[in-house]
């Protein structure tokens, strides 16, 4: 090929991805829209963008029964949609995941009767399961809409519209040390409907719901919850009560079953001051470090700490400390 047609070419070429990408830079710079999708985990590109997790061990969480607000019907959709994200949220290696049978068994025998979950119960979850972290989440929206979506709207005149079934769940991770909320997030799924779903017998055309369709949305909503929700857990530190001291070493009930290691320090917070809201939940506002710690010996389900400096009490919580 000529060398003249071959610089012509590329200079097409270049022109080309030029205006695409000035295209792309124009839809999407308002408001920072690429800088807010990445950040909230939006584009879901694996690890792409995610926070790294501060803490050194595997977060112990445990998720309650959901609560079913758009009415399904089934008295186990609660128990089910609980089972189907914590299998999604036991893929991370950074979490261990409780079964959530054991979860709400636990959760009623605290009085729980499927209501909120709140501050008080996550603090008493976490003591009797050992957890970190207590998720509850709701299914909180489930309907269809027939629309022109992404490329459609632009040349409507010339394509028909789509039928979706849009799914929406919600999920509040609380902290069971101090009760606090580590993350409060809505997942959002989408299913278009294909033609395989409509009756082309019936007078009425449109797709209605069908058990397929509905699993397929919530499926989606699932994965943009577990997205959205990593970044509150990746800034949770690793927290334990201690169940023993003597003085110059203390014990935690935690271990190998949570890969913690040798040499992980820990701190003991003191309590600067308690906050209590207008609903009369308190909240202890942590102050300097009362005492330091390390880690000195790891057991299958249980850690001996070495107290660096200061002191604690049997019941004080400890996190990790990179500093």
């Amino acid at each position: 090929m000529p060398k003249a047609q071959t610089n012509t070419h590329k200079t097409l070429a270049q022109a080309i991805l030029a205006m695409v990408g000035l295209a792309l830079a124009t839809m999407f710079s308002g408001c920072g829209v690429i800088t807010d999708m990445a950040r909230d985990n939006e584009f879901h590109l694996g690890s792409l963008g995610l926070k790294s997790f501060i803490s050194p061990a595997k977060l112990r969480v445990g998720i309650l029964t959901f609560r079913d607000e758009v009415g399904l019907g089934a008295p186990e959709a609660g128990p089910n949609m609980a089972n189907l994200v914590t299998q999604r949220f036991a893929e991370n290696k950074h979490l261990t995941l409780v079964p959530p049978s054991q979860v709400a068994e636990a959760a009623t025998s605290l009085g729980w009767t499927g209501g909120d979950l709140t501050p008080e119960l996550a603090r008493q979850l976490g003591q009797s399961l050992k957890l970190n972290v207590v998720m509850y989440g709701t299914i909180s929206q489930l309907e269809q809409q027939t629309t022109r979506r992404s490329w459609r709207r632009w040349v409507r005149f010339f394509t028909d519209r789509q039928t979706y079934v849009d799914a929406v769940m919600t999920l509040v991770a609380y902290d069971t040390a101090t009760g606090l909320v580590v993350t409060a997030r809505a997942g959002e799924g989408t299913h278009k409907m294909d033609e395989a779903e409509i009756d082309y017998f019936a007078t009425d055309r449109t797709p209605k719901f069908t058990q397929e369709s509905i699993e397929l949305g919530l499926d989606d909503a699932i994965e943009d919850l577990y997205y959205r929700s990593l970044d509150g857990l990746a800034y949770t530190p690793f927290k334990a009560v201690v169940t023993s001291e003597n003085g110059t070493t203390a014990t935690i009930d935690f271990g190998q079953d949570v890969g913690l290691k040798k040499g992980v320090k820990f701190v003991a917070l003191s309590e600067r001051e308690t906050l209590t809201s207008s609903i009369a939940i308190s909240y202890v506002v942590p102050g300097e470090a009362k005492a330091r710690l390390v880690v000195s010996d790891v057991g299958p389900s249980s850690s001996t700490l070495q107290i660096q400096e200061g002191s604690l009490s049997v019941g004080d919580y400890i996190q990790s400390w990179k500093r």
